[in-house]
């Protein structure tokens, strides 16, 4: 896992998933936990959209920027139902690792920043810790992004320069203390999807485990990413709540034209996306065909 027991927040989702592979496979195997990103592990836990600097087609499965973006709940059905699944672990394969959906932040994550941003233009020049295909559209709108690597997120914060953040759900960027230097809350900035998190598993590990055990650990999986999405969203008004009160921070949503400059430009991000190569097309078409199925008058994405 990428987070040091300092990452509350983050960390907490670590060790309460490691603890819930370990429970569902009768505790026949002991998970040692180990806060570093450099070395090859048996399981990692970490945000999908860690993985578009392999490909940027994982961005599908961790959350499109935008209004191209599936709900939480729309992406576990895509994955389950439409073929979803199968094209993730087709993609993460040649990366040697077997993707599993295991949390998400919840919609509609908040933009933090340290003044007022009610116009597209209040980005242009601005440096922004994103990661994913955040980054394409804030750079597309005159920011700057920095680097959102989990282990790079405190010295970020502390540069001067950073003017803004966006950074897991609100208990997350809480655990972190965003709201109280980044004051000023755009919930749903870059679009409504939050982002998923993800167990990875090492093919060689996962092709060990018997089929009994593997349909163990993702029926767990699959429960704590329901636990943990409702956690999110049942929790979320009281959160930021307590973030208003303790770091006098304020959230708002954007305005009709913001949010038509975003929707405009992550459609453009995500089309680049689709054009990669033969598998970035063929995850669109799905991801495309299930959006229209739930969404019937929603914009096409491919």
């Amino acid at each position: 896992m990428p987070w040091t027991p300092n990452h509350a927040g983050l960390a907490d989702d670590a060790h309460r998933l490691a603890l819930r592979i370990q429970t569902a496979l009768g505790n026949g195997i002991a998970i040692e936990m180990r806060p570093d990103t450099k070395s090859r592990a048996d399981i990692t836990i970490a945000p999908v959209c860690a993985d578009t600097a392999l490909h940027p087609a994982f961005a599908y499965f961790g959350g499109l920027p935008g209004s191209q973006a599936l709900s939480p709940s729309e992406l576990e059905g895509w994955l389950i139902t439409a073929g979803g699944q199968e094209l993730w672990d087709d993609l993460a394969a040649p990366h040697g690792f077997k993707p599993l959906l295991a949390g998400h932040t919840g919609s509609n994550p908040t933009l933090w920043s340290k003044s007022p941003l009610s116009a597209p233009e209040d980005l242009s020049g601005l440096k922004i810790v994103a990661r994913g295909l955040d980054r394409d559209v804030l750079r597309a709108l005159g920011a700057i992004p920095v680097l959102g690597e989990e282990q790079a997120l405190e010295a970020a914060l502390n540069d001067s320069e950073v003017g803004a953040v966006i950074w897991g759900s609100p208990v997350h960027a809480s655990a972190a203390g965003i709201p109280a230097r980044f004051p000023f809350g755009l919930a749903g900035a870059l679009g409504q999807s939050g982002g998923a998190l993800a167990v990875k598993v090492d093919l060689a590990v996962w092709e060990n485990f018997t089929p009994a055990e593997q349909a163990a650990i993702q029926a767990a999986l699959s429960a704590d990413f329901r636990a943990a999405l409702a956690d999110a969203d049942t929790t979320r008004p009281a959160v930021e709540h307590a973030i208003a009160a303790r770091d006098g921070a304020s959230i708002k949503i954007p305005n009709t034209t913001f949010a038509a400059a975003v929707s405009r430009i992550a459609a453009a991000v995500v089309a680049h996306t689709a054009a990669q190569d033969p598998i970035a097309a063929r995850i669109d078409r799905s991801y495309s065909a299930f959006l229209r199925a739930v969404h019937p008058n929603s914009i096409n994405v491919s």
